[in-house]
């Protein structure tokens, strides 16, 4: 039997790596993202009231998390086809309050199924 990681989601079988840590800017994480078959999208510690949204743009693709995409302990994961993404490998999220308020932890990628 495989060995099961020992990071922050044990069961899901992944962990928060440095390397993969998103911010409100434009950055490359040094993948080329369309040749990734799974890419995980993930809030963790994080609390978003009424209309807020956080948005990631991940290598031109959005995947918007909203108050209801949160558990009891403000964690958020979503999945994204590599091959959506464009060539240009730059991930980053938005934070938007609106008439809510947002407050973000730690958002993340994480790799699921590698190379397509």
């Amino acid at each position: 039997m495989a060995a099961r990681s020992t990071g922050m989601f044990p069961r899901e079988k992944f962990d928060i790596d440095a390397n993969m840590l998103v911010t409100t800017s434009d950055a490359d994480l040094g993948v080329t993202l369309s040749n990734i078959k799974t890419i995980r999208v993930g809030l963790v510690n994080t609390t978003i009231t009424g209309n807020a949204t956080v948005v990631f743009n991940i290598g031109g693709q959005d995947v918007t998390f909203t108050a209801n995409d949160f558990d009891e302990n403000g964690t958020a994961i979503a999945h994204l086809r590599g091959a959506l993404c464009d060539a240009d490998n730059l991930v980053k999220y938005t934070a938007t309050a609106g008439t809510g308020t947002v407050s973000v932890g730690t958002a993340f990628l994480d790799m699921v199924d590698n190379v397509g």
